[in-house]
């Protein structure tokens, strides 16, 4: 099967739902990554360019640990991909549509960042009409902790794995300590969730929902 996450920045990916690509790797699926931004304001210090360099270099490494087959960098503006759906949109389509994505992960839209909650509805304006498959799509968790979900994925044997992608963004961690913070969301759920050491939790979406309607299609 092949697989997809969306990431609106280098290391969401790893945040959000890096064990349960681990695990969806260890089943044989093909999994890629894409990247609306490249992250350049969490190196505001640094010239755009040198700041992409470093970040993407970062979520290559971090690919190699998770053991993805291949990532893609959109580079859309950090922080502003609300102000730039369409046009970022009209760039992961033909990614979509070269990856044939069957299962889809993205961040959800009750997140703080104003980038995550861009991210859904981007994927949504890429797949529709003349966008023909309709995949599976699940929303994970980065900064703000869903409180709903439907789909939880035990992740106690990739947890260490992931603990060693998300210490590849060696950038990211010298202010907040991301790997910190996303080991014990991690551990909460797996407590809470799964009665297991570590868990990462979904929410699946429905087709009917997050799909627009053709205008061939009788509202009835």
């Amino acid at each position: 099967m092949n697989v997809l996450v969306i990431a609106p920045h280098p290391d969401d990916e790893t945040l959000g739902c890096g064990g349960t690509l681990i695990r969806h790797v260890q089943l044989g699926d093909r999994v890629s990554a894409i990247f609306l931004t490249s992250g350049e304001l969490g190196l505001k210090q640094m010239p755009q360019e040198e700041a992409w360099r470093v970040r993407e270099s970062e979520a290559q490494d971090a690919a190699q640990v998770l053991g993805l087959a291949d990532v893609h960098f959109l580079r859309c503006p950090d922080w502003f991909i609300g102000d730039h759906i369409e046009n970022t949109a009209s760039l992961l389509r033909p990614l979509l549509v070269s990856l044939q994505p069957a299962l889809i992960y993205v961040p959800h839209v009750l997140e703080w960042h104003p980038d995550h909650k861009a991210a859904l509805p981007v994927l949504t304006m890429a797949l529709a009409p003349p966008y023909a498959p309709s995949p599976s799509i699940r929303t994970y968790e980065v900064w703000t902790p869903m409180s709903e979900f439907d789909h939880v994925e035990d992740i106690t044997g990739s947890m260490e794995q992931k603990l060693r992608a998300v210490r590849c963004y060696a950038s990211q961690l010298t202010e907040l300590h991301y790997d910190r913070a996303i080991e014990g969301l991690n551990a909460y759920r797996g407590e809470m969730a799964a009665r297991r050491p570590y868990a990462e939790v979904f929410a699946t979406l429905d087709p009917a929902i997050y799909l627009p309607r053709t205008e061939t299609e009788n509202p009835e």
